[in-house]
C-alpha cells in the first residue's frame, strides 16, 4: 500500500503589523511616512539631520509632502498603482530621498514588479544610513523569493540578520529559503532560533501590535511557523519531532485558511510510524475541509485502503 504523495509545505506567512507613530508593516513591507515637522522620518532620525543640508536641491518641498503622503496613504489602503504614480511625482520633486524610494519598491512589490522593487530598495541603502536597512535588506529577499532566486533571497536575509539580528522573522525567512533549497539541517536551525529571538524580544517595539491570540506564545510563531519546522524534521527522519509540531500546528489552528495541509503532514508521519488508522482519519478529514488533491486522492487506486477504513 501507499501512502499518498506528501503535500507541499506552506509559504511563509508574514502578518499584518503596525507599530507606534513611527512606522507601519503592510504584510512584510514598512512603510515610511512623511514627519510632520521639517522633513520625513528616516526610520528612528532626525528629520533635520537628514535633510536640512539637501533641502535646496528639492524643486519644491510643497509637491513632495503632498506626493509622498498620498503616495504613503495609498500603500496603506493596498492601491500599489496610485501610490506608484504619487511616488514617481515625489521623486520627481526630490530624487535624493531614501524613503521614497523604499516606499516606492513597496508599490512594485505589491504590483509584483520584483525586479523595479528590488532596484528601488538598494537606492534606499544608498540614500540612507544603515539604520533602516534590515527593512529594505527583507524585502529584497523577499522579491528575490518571489522570483524563484532562493540563494539571492539567503544573501539579503543574511544582511538583514546582520544589520538587526533581534528579528526571529529574519531567521525565520532565512530558514523558509533553505527548506527551498533541501538544506533541511540548516532551516531547522533557522526555525528554531527564530523561535528562541521571537520570545526572547517579544517586548519591543516591533510587535507591540502584534495580533492577540491566547494560543499563540508569541503572534509569529504560529500554525505555519510549526507546520515549517515539522516539515524540516521530517526531512531529517526526526519523525517524533515532525510529529509533535505538526500537532502544535493543529492545536494553534492559526490562521486556518488552509489547515488541511497540517492534517495531511501529520497523517502522512503517522503512516511512517505505522499508525494506518490514525493517518487515514487525518487524510479522510483533510479532504473534507477544502484538500482537493487529498479527495482525487481517496478516489485513486493508491487511496482506495483509507477509503474503504471504516473509522
Amino acid at each position: 500500500m501507499k501512502r499518498r504523495s506528501l503535500e507541499l509545505l506552506s509559504s511563509k506567512y508574514l502578518i499584518k503589523m503596525r507599530t507606534k507613530n513611527l512606522y507601519s508593516f503592510l504584510l512584510s513591507f514598512l512603510i515610511v511616512p512623511f514627519s510632520a515637522n521639517i522633513g520625513i522620518t528616516l526610520f528612528s532620525l532626525s528629520s533635520d539631520t537628514a535633510l536640512f543640508t539637501k533641502e535646496a536641491k528639492a524643486t519644491n518641498w510643497n509637491a513632495f509632502k503632498l506626493n509622498f503622503d498620498k503616495g504613503y496613504r495609498s500603500l496603506n489602503k493596498g492601491n500599489y498603482q496610485k501610490a506608484l504614480e504619487y511616488l514617481n511625482k515625489a521623486i520627481k520633486n526630490y530624487a535624493l530621498d531614501g524613503p521614497t524610494y523604499y516606499n516606492r519598491g513597496n508599490a512594485y512589490m505589491g504590483l509584483e514588479k520584483y525586479q523595479e522593487a528590488i532596484k528601488d530598495y538598494l537606492r534606499s541603502i544608498e540614500l540612507d544610513s544603515e539604520t533602516g536597512n534590515q527593512y529594505a535588506y527583507n524585502n529584497i529577499a523577499i522579491s528575490y523569493e518571489n522570483l524563484g532566486d532562493y540563494k539571492n533571497a539567503i544573501k539579503y536575509i543574511n544582511l538583514a540578520i546582520k544589520a538587526y539580528p533581534k528579528s526571529g522573522l529574519y531567521f525565520e525567512n532565512r530558514g523558509f529559503y533553505n527548506l527551498e533549497l533541501e538544506k533541511f539541517k540548516q532551516a531547522e536551525k533557522d526555525l528554531e532560533e527564530a523561535g528562541k529571538v521571537y520570545l526572547k524580544y517579544k517586548n519591543t517595539r516591533m510587535y507591540e501590535d502584534c495580533p492577540k491570540n491566547k494560543k499563540l506564545i508569541h503572534c509569529q510563531m504560529d500554525s505555519w511557523y510549526y507546520n515549517d519546522l515539522g516539515w524540516a524534521k521530517e526531512n531529517l527522519g526526526d519523525l517524533k519531532g515532525a510529529l509533535e509540531n505538526y500537532n502544535k500546528a493543529i492545536e494553534i489552528n492559526y490562521p486556518n485558511e488552509e489547515k488541511y495541509i497540517w492534517f495531511n503532514n501529520r497523517g502522512n508521519i503517522k503512516y511512517e510510524l505505522g499508525d494506518e488508522k490514525g493517518a487515514c482519519k487525518d487524510y479522510k478529514f483533510a479532504a473534507s475541509i477544502g484538500d482537493e488533491e487529498g479527495i482525487e486522492w481517496l478516489n485513486s487506486r493508491d487511496g482506495k485502503w483509507c477509503k474503504k477504513m471504516k473509522l
